[in-house]
């Protein structure tokens, strides 16, 4: 009898071990997130963040600083980064780069939805989709089964945990290859002359976008490349320019509504909150991983698209 309780146990335990290798092998919650993910849906790659803190917005020191080195620019510019916070985020993936005309196009063929109006120089495949709206953007991710970035995800991308000014580090002008900057490639080309802001002397052989991932020395600490340079990002949030006054320190997920901001003298949007500068010239300020923008939701621009993230 005891021998036949025994075996019953015996049984009974082998089930509970076999069905939990099944669902949940054990010691799978301890093993490590591979770095490197693929979406099988669009075939991007996903660059893995690891939970914990980083430093969000400008210190009242580093815009001290840059005031000194910039004299012409003025405080209220840099308002909506400050305070400077420590932030916890839960570990998720990045898309590595920004997503491709191809991959937009394939999102196109498959979901019947109409293609964004082609820039004056063209559709090319491994250049990144711009003239997509917000609404464009986040069709994309919920058909990839990813999510825009939220703008506390996308900042960490880009600056690690140290709170480097640009992806890079903190050097301005930038190394050879770091992005795609309206420089001397863009001034041969002729179009974009009037009033614009170039960086002497730098070349990265693009008049307009770049081919995704074509700038190594830019990659951010997590080896997340174009986050500086050729098209700002769409981000999840609502732009809020007084957020980070009263945001959780704790996977903040943004502002609950927009409030309209003045983006040009007299022009005031509520907008969503994109990121990371793009191929016309704005001056170094646009391409530190801290700058925030915000854009009208169902804007579309030739220097605008997006990448994707998502959680765990």
């Amino acid at each position: 009898m005891k021998k036949l309780v025994l075996h019953l146990l015996l049984v009974v335990c082998g089930f509970a071990v076999a069905g939990r290798t099944q669902e949940e092998p054990v010691g799978a919650a301890d093993a490590p997130l591979p770095a490197m993910r693929v979406n099988p849906k669009d075939g991007a790659e996903m660059v893995l963040v690891p939970a914990g803190e980083f430093l969000m917005g400008t210190s009242e020191q580093q815009l001290a600083a840059w005031l000194a080195a910039h004299p012409t620019d003025e405080r209220e510019w840099f308002a909506d980064e400050l305070p400077q916070r420590s932030v916890y985020l839960d570990a998720y993936y990045i898309y590595k780069t920004e997503v491709t005309v191809a991959q937009y196009r394939r999102f196109c063929q498959a979901t019947g939805r109409q293609m964004a109006p082609e820039p004056s120089w063209g559709w090319q495949d491994a250049h990144p989709i711009v003239n997509v709206t917000w609404a464009d953007a986040t069709a994309y991710a919920d058909w990839a089964g990813v999510a825009l970035p939220t703008e506390a995800q996308w900042e960490k991308a880009a600056r690690g945990t140290d709170g480097r000014l640009y992806p890079w580090g903190n050097a301005w002008p930038p190394p050879v290859k770091a992005g795609n900057f309206a420089d001397e490639a863009c001034k041969r080309s002729g179009e974009y002359m009037g009033g614009w802001t170039f960086i002497d002397g730098y070349d990265d052989g693009y008049a307009e976008t770049a081919p995704v991932g074509s700038f190594p020395a830019g990659a951010s600490p997590y080896g997340v490349l174009d986050m500086a340079g050729n098209v700002w990002e769409w981000c999840a949030d609502w732009y809020d320019p007084s957020y980070y006054k009263t945001a959780p320190t704790r996977n903040p997920s943004g502002a609950p509504a927009g409030v309209a901001s003045e983006v040009l003298p007299g022009v005031a949007v509520t907008g969503r909150v994109v990121r990371g500068g793009s191929w016309p010239p704005g001056g170094p300020r646009y391409f530190r991983c801290a700058s925030r923008l915000s854009c009208g939701p169902a804007d579309r621009a030739d220097d605008c698209g997006f990448r994707c993230a998502r959680g765990l």
